[in-house]
């Protein structure tokens, strides 16, 4: 979906469905990322910032990036608020115009789904990893009962991590983390964790 459906959903985007699952994703995610302390990490389609923002107290530096400025607008009030001194806001363009930026993590939670070309997000996140670092990609599995011309209706997790092998990420691995009710388009869903290392 384009940036300005979610400059327009920004101040609403918040509900307390959305807050629930992005604890139910953290509580999933967390034990993967033990022994963050000393590293970065870079949440890529933050939104508001309902994970990178709880995630800031693990880690030395958090980064929020996102395509929708309303979006950034909000989670950089939350960072103000909250007094996270080690959170800061950056747009899409910002990022990729900066070829030096690395980071240690970056997390994709539910993101993909809007991206039309996979594998050329992938990639390009891929170059703003350290050597070793790690993608953290959470979605949906592929529902058929999900239609929409402008999303992936999920994906196959062994087609998924062939495309990340095919760019260059290596050590891919996958589980499944939640079983949701009307979360995928008012449909049930299956989300995913797959963890991939540069």
């Amino acid at each position: 979906m384009e940036a300005k459906v979610f400059d327009q959903m920004a101040k609403q985007y918040d509900t307390e469905d959305r807050i629930q699952l992005a604890n139910r994703i953290l509580d999933k995610l967390k034990p993967s990322l033990l022994n963050a302390k000393d590293s970065t990490l870079l949440d890529f389609g933050c939104g508001t910032g309902l994970l990178g923002l709880p995630l800031a107290s693990d880690y030395k530096q958090v980064f929020l990036s996102d395509d929708s400025m309303s979006m950034l607008d909000v989670a950089n009030f939350k960072i103000k608020s909250q007094g996270k001194k080690n959170a800061k806001t950056m747009s899409i363009s910002e990022l990729a115009d900066n070829k030096s930026f690395l980071v240690d993590h970056i997390l994709l939670s539910l993101v993909l789904l809007h991206i039309p070309d996979t594998k050329s997000i992938l990639t390009f996140l891929l170059d703003h990893l350290k050597s070793s670092g790690k993608l953290f990609i959470v979605d949906f599995i592929k529902n058929e009962k999900v239609s929409h011309p402008k999303i992936h209706n999920g994906f196959h997790l062994n087609e998924l991590e062939k495309t990340l092998q095919s760019v260059g990420y290596k050590s891919v691995s996958s589980q499944i983390i939640l079983e949701e009710k009307k979360v995928f388009m008012n449909e049930d869903a299956t989300l995913f964790l797959l963890i991939a290392e540069k």
